[in-house]
């Protein structure tokens, strides 16, 4: 069996109304939707007990087997002799547009639906810093990276690559990852278990000129600690808009100090206060550090640096609890904190 391939819960089997019947054979798929600018293809490569499967009517023999075909992978089944099942149909609107503005040849990332990932190619592959809100236009950064899909298997990402690359014509190639378009396919019985993944297909690089917004000015740190009174175990963001607002935020930052220091003057016509708590620690040693902003649209994205104490690191045995405030320039409605790789760690607002 695939090692990608777990079993599922048997509860999860029965809500999903995936539970195999007596005798009935079991399988499962891993489907990829292409978004190509001519076209867009789904592939759908089948795991398990050879069967005979409906597809919407139409039956599907899936036999053992090997195929001399670049888009086979083992242990897939042969789904009538070929080594995936293929449907080919529409173009549909484009997703999103990587060019190279100038002056400067930075690289400009368009977006017109949310994009969660995304690569360029051009010699070799890089990773651009995501993820991307719908509608917007930014700058992006690229730092080497190999593309990895969660929901496919190595030997699955390695023929999705090279097919893709097989089609550039030299040319540079950009790959994003998106929410499906495509419905799920209708195939009786069900599958045991399914898993989509959905890429976006750019071939070449366009140059044009971009007047990017000036950058707004850097938030303040108005304060900073590792004992806030928010005692919660995940991480919350919070975006302050108001005196009432600010004076709940700095409650929860400074609730544990005696005295509690007096709320600092904002002025709420020109700024906004961010906070990040990062969740109660069961000891000493966990800090987190501002290293910058980006506006996009009505939101503020804060990149912060997290760091836990080292493996054996003498720290203080006693529970903590890292956050930051800052005072941002600005009336956003909606801010989102990420780490230092691009995860969002938290937001807040709308």
């Amino acid at each position: 069996m695939n090692a990608r391939w777990g079993l599922l819960p048997l509860s999860l089997l029965i809500l999903t109304g995936c539970l195999p019947q007596p005798g009935e054979r079991t399988y499962r798929v891993s489907e990829v939707q292409l978004l190509f600018s001519e076209n867009t293809e789904r592939w759908v490569y089948f795991y398990g007990e050879p069967q005979a499967v409906l597809l919407e009517g139409r039956s599907l023999s899936l036999t053992p087997g090997t195929h001399p075909s670049p888009l086979s992978v083992p242990e897939a089944l042969l789904v009538g002799g070929e080594p995936l099942y293929r449907e080919i149909g529409p173009a549909l609107p484009r997703t999103a547009r990587l060019n190279r503005g100038f002056p400067g040849g930075q690289l400009l990332l368009r977006a017109e639906r949310r994009v969660q990932n995304a690569w360029l190619f051009e010699g070799g592959w890089l990773r651009l810093a995501g993820p991307f809100s719908e509608n917007s236009l930014q700058s992006v950064v690229a730092r080497a990276g190999r593309p990895q899909f969660e929901n496919l298997s190595p030997a699955e990402t390695e023929a999705v690559l090279a097919e893709v690359l097989n089609r550039r014509g030299g040319r540079p190639v950009v790959l994003y990852e998106v929410e499906a378009p495509l419905p799920p396919l209708r195939l009786q019985p069900t599958p045991t278990q399914a898993r989509t993944t959905a890429l976006a297909v750019q071939y070449g690089l366009e140059s044009e000129l971009v007047l990017m917004p000036p950058t707004p000015p850097s938030p303040r740190v108005m304060l900073q600690g590792s004992l806030a009174a928010y005692a919660e175990p995940g991480p919350a963001a919070y975006l302050a808009a108001s005196p009432g607002q600010m004076l709940s935020l700095w409650r929860l930052a400074t609730g544990n100090q005696l005295p509690p220091p007096p709320v600092p003057p904002v002025d709420f016509n020109q700024h906004r206060v961010a906070g990040f708590f990062w969740g109660q620690k069961p000891t000493g040693g966990y800090s987190l550090q501002y290293v910058g902003s980006q506006a996009v649209g009505n939101t503020l994205r804060i990149t912060l640096r997290l760091s836990s104490p080292a493996p054996g690191a003498m720290v203080t045995q006693a529970l903590t609890s890292p956050f930051v405030l800052l005072e941002v320039p600005g009336r956003f409605t909606r801010v989102e904190f990420l780490s230092t790789d691009g995860q969002v760690l938290a937001s807040a607002g709308n």
